[in-house]
């Protein structure tokens, strides 16, 4: 059976810390999906600008990151509460 290796990249963008706790990035993912409804509504209502269309479809993109941001570390967190719940369940 043949093993797959995935090479871990060399560099990484510079993140503060706060960023990586879940309830920030549920935050900045619903400050991104306000800033998306704010552009995309007078695109979708007729007023077709350039500036609608990146600025709706990009502040989408930065709310579904950090959306999937928040959700994995909410899932890390409930992960690690239930292997402590079973460490104490076999005690």
């Amino acid at each position: 059976m043949k093993t797959i290796r995935i090479k871990e990249p060399g560099w990484v963008l510079p993140l503060p810390g706060f960023i990586f706790k879940p309830f920030t990035a549920a935050i900045i993912s619903a400050v991104h999906i306000y800033l998306a409804v704010e552009h995309l509504s007078p695109l979708f209502s007729g007023e077709v600008t350039w500036t609608n269309i990146w600025k709706g479809f990009g502040a989408l993109g930065g709310a579904y990151v950090f959306a999937a941001l928040a959700s994995r570390q909410f899932a890390r967190q409930r992960k690690e509460s239930e292997n402590v719940k079973s460490v104490f369940a076999e005690s």
